[in-house]
């Protein structure tokens, strides 16, 4: 009896080679193709279908274009009328026989001097005194380091500093307007003075016809000296001192008058009907107190 050996194939189809012999502890790895792209941003658990790429950052401003410079000019000395509109530096003194005006943007490093009447306004600085020989007007931003000093009138109006003192042989008025009015030192004046608003004096007010201090709401007034006028005082509407007040004359007041320092007035004190004075400090009245029509 002959033995036939069993049939060793697989029966579904041919056997599979033996599996190549290999040192990797993971044989026949499964490799899967990497689709990092240096555009896109890491994958994250979070990262859903859609995603935003970040815009890059904005160029830098352009670099400004250097502001210009001021225009330069020497000192002026003038036998007709100065009128300048800036911006102008003044690198001297501007003197004239006739009227000065300057305004917009002007500084001038020495003295404004005029034989007539001088005009300042709109941004102006003069480094030392302002000298006329007539009216002196400053308005809308003006400032002097020096003193004024005028044979005629002077007009202070919104936005005007004055670092010293203020003479005039003829009247002052000063309206502080919206941005106010600051006068370092004392205000001498051969007519009358008239303060309103927000106006700052450092010194005494001297004056040999009337003084008046007026304000349309209710404002503080501050005098750092005595004010003597020849004429008397008047001080309308609502008024606040800060500190004392002396008063050489006599004084009308047509509203409420509140010192909340000493009160001396050295005449009679006259109050209009209405009106009222509250004085915080010591009271002192060289004369009557009574209610006038």
């Amino acid at each position: 009896m002959t033995l036939i050996p069993a049939d060793t194939k697989d029966a579904k189809g041919p056997q599979r080679p033996p599996a190549m012999p290999t040192t990797n502890p993971f044989p026949n790895p499964i490799l899967v193709p990497e689709f990092n792209h240096p555009d896109l941003p890491p994958y994250s658990e979070t990262d859903t279908a859609s995603y935003t790429r970040e815009l890059p950052p904005p160029p830098p401003p352009r670099a400004q274009p250097p502001s210009q410079k001021i225009p330069e000019s020497n000192a002026i000395n003038a036998h007709s009328e100065v009128h300048i509109t800036g911006p102008l530096h003044v690198l001297g003194s501007v003197k004239s026989s006739s009227n000065i005006e300057l305004s917009n943007g002007i500084e001038v490093d020495g003295k404004v001097s005029s034989s007539s009447h001088v005009t300042l306004s709109n941004n102006v600085i003069v480094h030392e005194k302002i000298d006329s020989s007539g009216k002196i007007t400053l308005f809308e931003g003006v400032k002097v380091d020096g003193k004024l000093a005028a044979r005629g009138s002077v007009d202070l109006r919104n936005g005007v500093s004055v670092g010293d003192k203020v003479d005039a042989s003829g009247s002052v008025t000063i309206d502080g307007g919206e941005l106010g009015v600051k006068i370092t030192g004392k205000i001498s004046a051969s007519g009358s003075v008239d303060i309103r608003g927000n106006v700052q004096v450092g010194g005494d007010i001297n004056c040999s016809g009337k003084a008046s201090i007026r304000f349309h709401e209710k404002g503080v007034a501050n005098i750092g000296g005595k004010i003597t006028p020849s004429g008397g005082t008047t001080i309308e509407g609502d008024v606040i001192f800060e500190k004392d007040l002396y008063l050489s004359g006599a004084l009308t007041i047509n509203g409420q008058l509140h010192c909340k320092g000493d009160f001396e007035v050295k005449g009679n004190v006259s109050l209009k009907p209405g009106s009222n004075l509250i004085v915080d400090g010591k009271r002192t009245i060289h004369g009557s107190l009574k209610e006038v029509k």
